[in-house]
């Protein structure tokens, strides 16, 4: 019993530290420009596009983000509907029939957007969820394709419910 006396005694006896000032100006600049940093690399419309190799984007000087939605990549020789290769115009061996309705609607983009709209209909059925089909599509077209085909896309889009679109292109900060 002694002995616990001693080492609570013991306890009390120890000088209390000081405090210790310190100067915290350096990491107040690394703050800072961590800050500074991450508002520059903020993306405020939480949307990853990742562009083909073979897709050379179109600068532009506008700032409105994307909405999200299905993603339709078009390159000289191939078509892509979110990362999924749909067309490639250079090997179709079976010689698949591409065109339609007079060469306007391309057969094998519609399909594909057929089907995903009608899987985010049925998720939506199966969730609850009251809200609408949205149909917006994101189109990175590559900067050489021609006008026919950018209009055979969009009017594929639009046959298929995608009735909204927007062109993504290479921002000011990044060329």
């Amino acid at each position: 019993m002694a002995r616990n006396r001693a080492i609570r005694k013991k306890k009390f006896k120890r000088k209390r530290k000081e405090f210790v000032e310190m100067d915290i100006t350096s990491l107040l600049d690394i703050l800072v420009i961590l800050l500074v940093f991450l508002l520059k690399s903020y993306n405020a419309s939480n949307i990853v596009i990742n562009v083909q190799k073979d897709i050379a984007l179109p600068k532009s000087e506008s700032i409105s983000p994307n909405n999200a939605g299905v993603i339709i990549q078009l390159s000289k020789d191939k078509i892509w509907v979110d990362a999924k290769e749909v067309i490639d115009y250079a090997n179709n061996p079976k010689q698949v029939k591409i065109y339609d309705h007079g060469g306007r609607l391309v057969l094998p983009l519609y399909d594909e957007l057929v089907r995903i709209r009608e899987e985010i209909e049925l998720t939506n059925k199966q969730a609850n969820i009251d809200k609408n089909f949205s149909g917006v599509a994101n189109l990175v077209v590559d900067k050489e394709i021609k006008y026919l085909e950018v209009k055979r896309i969009l009017y594929t889009t639009a046959e298929a419910g995608f009735k909204s679109y927007k062109f993504v292109v290479m921002g000011e900060e990044q060329y």
